[in-house]
């Protein structure tokens, strides 16, 4: 029996949940897994555990078993559960690249990112083509402020989905960290093509204007930002912040006398600028 898997996006990661079975055999354990899928459909989580743990019981060398379960327990909550599921999947067939997948998907939310990239790392010389492990493989590597490493996992992504908002926003982000500020606009750009009616991609844009020193167009991102939410505390603050910027960088500096020098120069308590 083979389970295929559909992408499922929540709290801004993607979640590999069962969707549908296929196959001719009419086995305990292919019943109860068609059972266990109907019940995860349906976020009955507990239920679906359950059927999941007996078809791994009437068919315990069948990974796709395990990997059902455990995808069960990440649904609960259940995580090192989830682990223990996947690791069992792993020692039923060794090159099941999905069960390193999602092993390594539940390592990216317990932030065990250098165990994630070890599975993920695996998954990819199994199924080369596995966008999700390129994709989980990139979010680990940007919570590791690894952001050359996690564009280049994100560039295979955009590939295969050039309009994946979420690949974008992630990929965005690493690359303004990178200082590569007309990259990361362009990025949010292409976010903002697509959901025209969203104030987050303005609001993120704006802030990428701001680090660039392009006062005119952040502004201008606020501006339409309040036009979708008026009452919007984030542009309306960083639209005041950037005009200030901006008639700070147009206005002549008056001189100031030269200061009298020092024998020694007192140290330097100034707190260091926050970000907002």
């Amino acid at each position: 029996m083979k389970i295929f898997y559909r992408h499922l996006t929540a709290l801004s990661l993607a979640l590999l949940l069962p969707a549908i079975a296929l196959g001719d055999a009419k086995s305990d354990a292919y019943e109860f897994a068609k059972q266990g899928i109907e019940a995860a459909k349906k976020k009955e989580w507990d239920k679906a555990i359950g059927f999941f743990q007996k078809a791994v019981k009437a068919d315990p060398k069948e990974a796709d078993n395990y990997n059902n379960l455990g995808l069960a327990y990440k649904g609960a909550g259940k995580m090192d559960e989830a682990v223990k599921a996947f690791s069992e999947g792993i020692e039923a067939e060794p090159n099941n690249s999905a069960a390193y997948v999602n092993r390594g998907v539940i390592y990216t939310t317990q932030q065990k990112n250098d165990k994630a990239i070890e599975d993920l790392d695996k998954a990819i010389k199994l199924k080369p083509d596995s966008t999700a492990a390129f994709r989980f493989r990139a979010f680990a590597h940007l919570q590791m402020k690894n952001y050359n490493k996690a564009v280049e996992d994100y560039d295979v992504v955009v590939k295969e989905k050039p309009d994946d908002d979420a690949v974008l926003d992630r990929r965005a982000f690493a690359y303004w960290n990178m200082k590569e500020y007309d990259k990361s606009i362009a990025d949010y750009t292409t976010i903002i093509k697509t959901k025209p009616q969203a104030k987050e991609g303005y609001l993120n844009r704006s802030y990428v204007y701001e680090l660039k020193g392009d006062f005119d167009n952040g502004i201008a991102d606020c501006d339409k930002v309040l036009s979708l939410d008026p009452n919007n505390e984030d542009a309306k603050t960083r639209k005041v912040r950037l005009e200030y910027k901006r008639h700070a960088a147009n206005t002549t500096p008056t001189p100031t006398p030269t200061p009298r020098p020092r024998r020694t120069l007192p140290p330097d308590n100034t707190p260091p600028p926050k970000k907002g």
